[in-house]
């Protein structure tokens, strides 16, 4: 991967990296991975930031912004800056296929078959069954010498003089410590025991002894690694080969506590009595939803904060890991039905269906901070207006205070009860104002929390308006003086979208979005799914900068 692709994608937007990438930068990687029974298909785990790019590189292949011609990587054969080395050193061009987001899994398919097609059996899997992990071993500084001099089975990857890379697969063996199921009987992760794995064999590739397929290592420890099961490997190749192109994680936009560790004063907060939540939590069955996001997948479904989850589908949910793996099976798109327990009602069957995203957590939380941000405006105007109400009270108390007429005793009397209600409600109201405060704050930690873990492409603010853009950084010396432009590329416009009727072409770089600079996150956050009021954009176009708008629909009559 080069040039302005890496430094937009791979490097966060104020990394100081960002701005010192060079053009004709070329990053490599080496990864092990696992060809499919079809002899020429490759499952493997690259690093998220590099996956994402491929990813983002296969499904938009002419993106480079006007002066910012795309580098072919030295060495590169037929447009492909992939290649596959097979165990006995023969080299291989590759194509990316996609990214199954779910799994963190890429798929590759060789230009040639790597092996002859075999027809693959499967491995009865029980504890203490013998396993081989295999991954590459990290980089050294070495001669080329020392290279050869040294047993390649013990050596380290190296960099010889000349600029070449030495690369060796690791090996080392294990035990099967424990296998956990999911609801639907299938292995959801494995535990293998071994005496020398380090974190950075998460992708590493796990083997029996007669080389059938057990998982790709998850993460590593010291003495320990996860495993990603070869079922769920089977399954993630085929969700991709499926659809030719990256598949996202499915997208339900709730938020939820196992039954049988949430406290009943929970219970009784959203709706159940006590007597009700005792009952569920001795039966140590189901998800109990403590949030539902508005306008997400659940919300549309009619799920609400309080329901309890107890089957999805033909799958008892025992709790929260149960019913994440068996929305993970169900994939995407998916119309189910959810069993909901619901306090005051009979046990219904709600039909949902689910929704993609490349990160659940950030639209989840994003959709949280923009109805948290509406209902704490709709609360400081009601108390605004209380607050005006009761210095309307008080200016007609001291008109009486000042000019006493007769009766006025009775009318003043009236009107300090009336001042003291809205003292009252203003009192209230300035509750519900903090309340709510806290719960937006609580909705922006996590909103930064999920752009954090996924810091590149799972930001994708723009998107409902019709526009995929990608963030980008470039500093430039012209004539001597440092210029620097930072924003929004847009790499993408949706036909008859809102972007493309407020004039927004592919090579854009939006600038500023509402006035505030488009790499912040905070406006990100205010964005509904849809516009709503009319959006200011600042964009430089060719060197000259632009004020675009984009206008909310017309009202239906």
């Amino acid at each position: 991967m080069s040039g302005w692709k890496l430094r937009a994608l791979v490097a966060p937007p104020d990394a100081p990296i960002a701005a010192t990438f060079d053009d004709n930068f070329v990053s490599t990687n080496i990864v092990a991975g696992y060809v499919l029974p079809d002899g020429y298909t490759v499952v493997a785990r690259l690093p998220q930031a590099e996956a994402e790019v491929l990813s983002f590189a296969a499904t938009f292949p002419h993106m480079n912004p006007p002066g910012f011609p795309e580098v072919k990587p030295a060495g590169a054969v037929n447009d492909s800056p992939l290649k596959l080395v097979r165990g006995d050193g023969a080299e291989f061009e590759a194509k990316f296929v996609g990214l199954d987001a779910s799994t963190g899994l890429s798929l590759f398919e060789s230009a040639k078959p790597l092996l002859s097609p075999v027809r693959e059996t499967a491995q009865p899997l029980f504890v203490g069954l013998r396993v081989c992990v295999w991954a590459p071993l990290r980089a050294v500084e070495a001669s080329v010498g020392a290279a050869v001099k040294n047993n390649p089975r013990d050596s380290e990857l190296v960099v010889g003089d000349t600029g070449v890379i030495y690369m060796n697969m690791g090996e080392v063996e294990g035990r099967l410590k424990e296998v956990v199921r999911t609801p639907r009987g299938r292995a959801m992760s494995f535990r293998v025991e071994v005496e020398h794995v380090s974190p950075e064999w998460a992708g590493g590739v796990a083997l029996t002894e007669g080389n059938s397929l057990i998982g790709i290592v998850d993460q590593g420890a010291a003495r320990a690694a996860n495993l990603l099961p070869a079922e769920s490997v089977r399954a993630a190749a085929a969700r991709v080969k499926a659809r030719r192109a990256s598949v996202p994680q499915p997208w339900l936009g709730a938020r939820g506590n196992a039954v049988a560790t949430t406290r009943a004063e929970l219970f009784v907060e959203r709706g159940w009595s006590r007597e009700q939540a005792l009952t569920l939590m001795r039966r140590q069955h189901g998800v109990l939803l403590t949030a539902v996001a508005p306008g997400t997948p659940a919300a549309r479904a009619g799920l609400r904060p309080g329901d309890v989850i107890a089957r999805v589908g033909r799958h008892d949910v025992r709790g929260v890991e149960d019913m994440t793996w068996v929305l993970k099976e169900l994939g995407g798109n998916s119309p189910t039905q959810f069993r909901v327990l619901r306090a005051g009602a009979a046990p219904m069957n709600l039909p949902v269906r689910l929704s993609e995203s490349q990160n659940p957590a950030l639209e989840t939380s994003r959709a949280e901070v923009f109805a948290a941000e509406a209902e704490l405006m709709r609360a400081r105007l009601s108390a605004s207006s209380m607050r005006a109400k009761i210095s309307e009270i008080e200016a007609e108390l001291r008109g009486f205070e000042a000019q006493p007429v007769a009766g006025g005793e009775e009318q003043q009397r009236v009107l300090r009860e009336k001042l003291r209600e809205a003292q009252e409600t203003a009192r209230g109201a300035s509750r519900v104002v903090a309340k709510l405060q806290r719960q937006l704050t609580e909705a922006q930690v996590r909103f930064r929390a999920a752009t954090t873990a996924h810091p590149t492409y799972g930001i994708k603010p723009l998107l409902p308006f019709g526009v995929e853009s990608t963030a980008f950084i470039s500093t430039r010396v012209v004539d001597g003086v440092k210029e620097s432009r930072r924003g929004l590329l847009v790499v993408a416009v949706q036909a008859d979208s809102a972007m493309e009727r407020a004039g927004v072409r592919v090579g854009d770089l939006i600038e500023t979005v509402n006035g505030e600079p488009s790499l912040d996150a905070g406006w990100q956050t205010k964005l509904p799914t849809e516009p709503k009021a009319e959006i200011a954009l600042q964009v430089l176009r060719d060197g000259e900068r632009l004020s675009l708008k984009i206008h909310p629909p017309a009202q239906k009559k």
